[in-house]
């Protein structure tokens, strides 16, 4: 009897040690496939960060493979080529296609094949029935919108028609992509006022419109779908509600000066679902941190720290942090060099025992040129301060920096970095948008990596560092 009992409990701990390895979750994702007239030597799959690379052979086969615990839509991209697969743990799918003739071209074998070639299928059609070009459907008049957005919407929607008739479609897509055609009309709607207003040069509130209705289903929409967040219009639609609330209790409190404190504010008024506060207000950290640096947003980043429930942002935005701690205040700078107006060799020593004020700009950039005025009005405040006024092009090539700057007789110290985006000191200062403002000290070492624009609050910190040079 003995012998059984313990014979019947080892099969049970058998059949349990068993139960339990079949329940492991397989998290690898595999994307191989062969890719022809590809332009980049290499491939990349991301979701924000990087998953995985590889190089593609010579045949143009290659192979991605990366650990992801959540069903996503991925970006796959090969030098100016990108597209989205829509992919779940333990999924392996294989593709082919020509790069030059993507749309048109594309095949997929495996896991979520039908989901990834409809996706294929929706871009085409919406590049093909004019969804994708805004501004020739918000200027015609309201009859004939509504008329052309309906059946350009009911184009694209014909593919979706076609998925959702197949068997074996995963239900959380197709619920997805029922949402997308819901908010995409209403989020054009949204739009149609301003944009048509633009458009014909005139104002929005003289558009012809039912804009009050329109604005009813808008504010109708459900704020705790976090399942449809990848879902661009439906997102669109709750980023303006932030945006509206925003404005208006900064129109309401006059010592709300702060926009980033408003739009928390907003967000905390509108979302009760902890998900969705998490990640509007992750959004909200990340742009600011990735432009201006942790030292920008180190408050509300320590708030959002102690508020999060969702770990995944908070690794994300500890990652953001580390790529600018070698640009941290503090830290020297390379001594870079430069050409000058005059076509002479410059470098960053050359400037040092000086606070040194550096604009990063280009001929084709509006908002930097819109600056210029209150860089000069600056620099003439402080021609008797020993501050280095620096501003350095990183156009393309020279000739239309040289033109700009003799042409508007741009006085200073005019440098030109070459290699544009590519450039050191663009790479070194992480620039992926410009204007770009650098204050540094005396001895070349950083005080501010995203300094405030000229047009800001920029001489409250140039006076503070003044005090010991002056």
């Amino acid at each position: 009897m003995k012998k059984q009992t313990l014979l019947s409990l080892i099969i049970l701990l058998a059949f349990f040690s068993c139960s339990e390895k079949q329940e492991t979750i397989n998290t690898t994702i595999t994307i191989a496939g062969k890719l022809d007239n590809h332009k980049g030597p290499v491939i990349i799959v991301s979701l924000e960060d990087e998953l995985s690379k590889d190089s593609i052979q010579k045949d143009g086969s290659f192979l991605l493979k990366f650990e992801y615990g959540e069903t996503e839509t991925f970006m796959v991209q090969n030098d100016d080529l990108r597209f989205s697969l829509y992919l779940s743990p333990g999924d392996s799918i294989y593709l082919t296609g020509d790069a030059e003739e993507f749309g048109v071209t594309f095949l997929a074998t495996g896991d979520k094949s039908e989901e990834n070639t409809y996706l294929r299928k929706k871009i085409k059609s919406m590049n093909e029935s004019g969804l994708n070009n805004f501004m020739e459907l918000m200027v015609l008049k309201k009859d004939d919108y509504f008329v052309k957005k309906d059946s350009i919407l009911n184009v694209v929607k014909s593919n979706y028609t076609q998925l959702e008739a197949k068997e074996g479609i995963d239900p959380k897509f197709l619920e997805m992509e029922n949402s997308f055609f819901i908010y995409q009309s209403l989020f054009m709607d949204q739009l149609y006022p301003t944009y048509h207003a633009y458009v014909n040069k005139t104002h929005p509130d003289s558009v012809d419109f039912p804009m009050e209705k329109i604005q009813v289903e808008v504010d109708n929409v459900p704020l705790d779908r976090t399942e449809l967040l990848a879902v661009a219009p439906y997102k669109n639609i709750l980023d303006s509600r932030i945006q509206k609330l925003t404005s208006a209790l900064m129109n309401e409190d006059s010592t709300l000066t702060s926009y980033e404190e408003a739009s928390w504010l907003a967000i905390d008024s509108l979302f009760k679902n902890p998900v969705m506060r998490d990640q509007f207000k992750y959004e909200n950290i990340k742009m600011t941190m990735e432009y201006r640096g942790p030292a920008h947003v180190e408050e509300q980043y320590n708030k959002f720290l102690a508020e999060n429930t969702t770990p995944k942002f908070a690794e994300k935005l500890e990652k953001i942090k580390e790529k600018w701690e070698p640009i941290s205040p503090g830290k020297e700078v390379p001594d870079f060099s430069f050409v000058n107006i005059e076509g002479n060799p410059v470098k960053m020593s050359d400037l040092r025992g000086k606070l040194v004020y550096i604009d990063i700009w280009a001929t084709w950039c509006g908002p930097c040129i819109a600056e210029h005025p209150h860089w000069d009005k600056m620099k003439e405040e402080y021609k008797d301060k020993p501050v280095a006024f620096l501003t350095v092009s990183i156009d393309d090539s020279k000739e239309p920096w040289e033109k700009m700057v003799k042409n508007k007789k741009m006085e200073g110290l005019q440098w030109f970095a070459e290699n544009a985006w590519q450039s050191e000191l663009a790479q070194f200062f992480m620039v992926n948008a410009i204007p770009r403002f650098l204050l540094l000290d005396a001895e070349g070492k950083i005080i501010d990596p995203s300094a405030d624009r000229p047009s800001g609050t920029i001489r409250e910190t140039l006076d503070k560092h003044l005090e010991g040079l002056v």
